[in-house]
C-alpha cells in the first residue's frame, strides 16, 4: 500500500529528469512523449522489482526445503528481470521516435 502511494512522486520526479535532458527541443512540443516513457520505465522497475522480491523470497524458502528447485527458482526470478528490460525497450522506442520526428 505504502508504495502505491510512492508512485506519483517517484514519477514525478523522474519527469523531472527526462524532459531536460533533451534540451535542443521545446518542452511543450514533447512533453508527453517523455512522460509515457518515464511512465514506461518507473512502472516496470517498480514491477520487476516487486516481482523478483516475491519470486526470490519464495525460491529460498523453497530451496530451503527441496534444493533441487534452486534451478528453477532462479529461473523465475530471472523472468522477474525481463520485466525491467521490456520496460526499458520501450522507453528507448518512444524517445527514438521523438528523436526522428
Amino acid at each position: 500500500m505504502k508504495l502505491v502511494a510512492l508512485l506519483p512522486v517517484l514519477l514525478f520526479a523522474c519527469a523531472l529528469f527526462v524532459v531536460p535532458a533533451h534540451a535542443q527541443t521545446t518542452v511543450t512540443d514533447h512533453t508527453f512523449d517523455y512522460l509515457s516513457a518515464t511512465i514506461a520505465f518507473a512502472t516496470s522497475a517498480l514491477a520487476a522489482g516487486w516481482a523478483i522480491s516475491k519470486a526470490g523470497s519464495a525460491g529460498l524458502a523453497g530451496s530451503a526445503e527441496k534444493p533441487e528447485i534452486r534451478t528453477t527458482a532462479i529461473i523465475i526470478s530471472a523472468l522477474g528481470e525481463a520485466l525491467a528490460i521490456y520496460g526499458i525497450v520501450v522507453a528507448l522506442l518512444i524517445l527514438g521516435k521523438v528523436g526522428s520526428i
